[in-house]
């Protein structure tokens, strides 16, 4: 399966690489709901976009249109936002979070809790979150729209397909049900559903 995924991938890429298809992104699919008043973390969210934190993960991925259809309609949880050390430094002054952000870590926010990983891979061993604040050297490639910062999405299918090996490796070692199982699954199922839309929406155009 994993293989079969691979090649539609860089099938997905090629295609990304030579402009065959007309790409766009709805900031407003960032929201599950069209009511906000009571989303978890919301002013951090907030000021986390208006430092210019990058969007990324599956949230990011609702965002983006193929020839004006959606690839991704999951709800998704946590907001997953990339970040360089120095906007982490003052994210956590500004929102008292006693976490000393290093590079290449992850910092996960429910509430009024946080929590410091050494990678994203360890992350979801805390359960579901509002925020993972992932902190890189630099941002990566992005588009801004609307006023939010949204990963490339190149970027995020890549990133993904490295989790889905990372958590394959892991699951392999595994006979349990285990929260890298079930981590596993969510991003088997995004991918695809990504695939399946890409070639829906390329099939239509030929």
């Amino acid at each position: 399966m994993n293989n079969e995924m691979k090649s539609f991938v860089r099938d997905l890429s090629l295609n990304l690489l030579t402009n065959n298809h007309k790409i766009e992104i709805d900031s407003s699919k960032r929201y599950n709901d069209k009511i906000r008043w009571f989303m978890p973390s919301r002013k951090l969210i907030n000021h986390i976009i208006e430092s210019g934190g990058v969007l990324t993960g599956s949230r990011a991925l609702r965002c983006y249109k193929i020839n004006g259809k959606s690839i991704l309609d999951r709800r998704t949880k946590d907001w997953d936002f990339i970040v360089t050390q120095d906007m982490a430094f003052k994210i956590c002054d500004n929102f008292d979070i006693g976490i000393i952000p290093g590079v290449d870590k992850v910092i996960s926010v429910s509430n009024q809790r946080y929590w410091r990983h050494p990678d994203y891979m360890e992350a979801y061993r805390v359960g579901a979150v509002d925020v993972q604040l992932i902190i890189k050297d630099e941002l990566p490639e992005y588009e801004s729209v609307d006023g939010v910062n949204v990963s490339s999405l190149q970027y995020i299918v890549n990133e993904k397909m490295k989790l889905i090996d990372e958590l394959g490796e892991k699951v392999i070692n595994s006979s349990s049900i285990s929260e890298e199982r079930k981590e596993l699954g969510k991003h088997l199922d995004d991918m695809t559903q990504v695939i399946i839309k890409f070639n829906c929406v390329r099939n239509e155009n030929t």
